[in-house]
């Protein structure tokens, strides 16, 4: 695969969404920054995000948040970005199925679509978040259209597993449009690195 230099031409060739798990144990404590929480590592790491998009796409990121049930938020520029965790605190469970259906449905102005999901848990149902990548990828004419991209929060190994499994073992799916990172590895990324990673692979 040929490597895609990270320029601003670049950037505003895409459609970047992000998805947050807001589950319960997110409030669970962050292993990159001892004394937060996941759900505080969160907020920096998307806040670097959403300030380095909102110099190429004025027009804010979209935020799809899953926790118990789904939030869509649009147009959401870096100094709304605390607003949205200050509105809840992590509870319930992790419809991560619905999530990412609402982030494919956000797709659609012509941009290759990036979506960058934070998570640290496995979801409510295995089968029905596979099914929806699935039935995400099979809309695609080419496989560079979509990139789903989980990076893990925290080190719970069920997740990890689940996110491999995701990564490498979805074989029906028309293209293969998920990429992984591990926390060990999400913990020495910085937002521009998750960026240039997401359009890379």
């Amino acid at each position: 695969m040929n490597t895609i230099t990270l320029t601003p031409e670049t950037i505003t060739e895409y459609d970047f969404v992000i998805g947050l798990d807001a589950s319960g144990s997110m409030a669970s404590p962050s292993t990159r920054y001892p004394g937060k929480t996941r759900w505080q590592e969160a907020q920096e790491t998307i806040f670097g995000l959403a300030s380095i998009l909102g110099q190429y796409d004025t027009d804010g990121i979209d935020i799809v948040v899953f926790g118990g049930s789904v939030e869509v938020h649009e147009g959401v520029t870096a100094d709304k970005v605390a607003s949205i965790f200050q509105a809840r605190s992590p509870r319930g469970s992790t419809p991560l199925a619905e999530a990412i259906q609402k982030i494919d449905a956000l797709n659609g102005d012509g941009k290759k679509a990036v979506a960058l999901i934070f998570t640290d848990g496995e979801p409510d149902d295995r089968a029905a978040a596979e099914a929806a990548i699935v039935s995400a990828a099979g809309k695609l004419e080419k496989d560079e259209d979509f990139t789903i991209l989980f990076v893990q929060i925290g080190d719970d190994a069920g997740a990890a597993k689940f996110l491999a499994h995701l990564d490498d073992g979805l074989t029906s799916a028309k293209f293969d449009i998920v990429d992984t990172i591990s926390a060990a590895e999400a913990d020495k990324l910085e937002p521009i690195d998750l960026i240039n990673k997401a359009i890379n692979d």
